[in-house]
């Protein structure tokens, strides 16, 4: 009789096995870091672009179609010359980059391929759940091209459907 009251009066210890949770948190955590994309914006050192005396920096690069357009090659400096031929072919106008981080030139008579890739551009982000406010063109101008091209790749934006633009500029020293 004394053995069953001993036995009854021990205290059964219950441990957590903490490991298969700890798994699942890790794996968790990989997913999300795998999942995310990091979201920058293409900037072309060819690109000389105009200070503003008031600006901010782009913040949320996400949804961002960014259109580079370029002054004569004239008026370009050695070095943004150099960087500008190794990357498109003369008399490109309009720089861009594709989804496979390839450089693509239009000149003035290739506004409706423009047009077509803003258009591509935009519905890819669509099909990846940004909203449509959110897309939006990043004009990058450089301070030496005539004005007549930003408002030309402001019109193929908007033929594409693209209608919140977003001018590059830099901050005033």
């Amino acid at each position: 009789m004394g053995k069953k009251n001993a036995r009854a009066n021990d205290e059964v210890k219950g441990d957590v096995n903490m490991s298969p949770m700890i798994d699942c948190c890790f794996l968790l955590l990989i997913f999300f870091v795998v999942n995310a994309t990091a979201i920058t914006v293409s900037k072309d050192p060819s690109v000389k672009m105009p200070s503003a005396v008031s600006c901010s920096e782009l913040k949320d690069a996400n949804g961002c179609i960014v259109v580079n357009v370029f002054a004569d090659a004239e008026k370009m400096d050695a070095k943004a010359l150099e960087k500008y031929n190794k990357n498109f072919p003369a008399g490109t106008l309009y720089g861009v980059s594709d989804v496979n981080g390839n450089n693509v030139g239009y000149n003035a008579g290739q506004l409706q391929d423009l047009t077509d890739f803003i258009k591509k551009q935009k519905e890819l982000m669509k099909s990846r759940n940004i909203e449509e406010g959110m897309i939006r063109l990043y004009l990058r101008g450089d301070m030496s091209a005539p004005w007549e091209r930003s408002a030309a790749a402001i019109r193929s934006a908007a033929a594409a459907g693209v209608n919140n633009i977003v001018f590059g500029t830099l901050p005033s020293k």
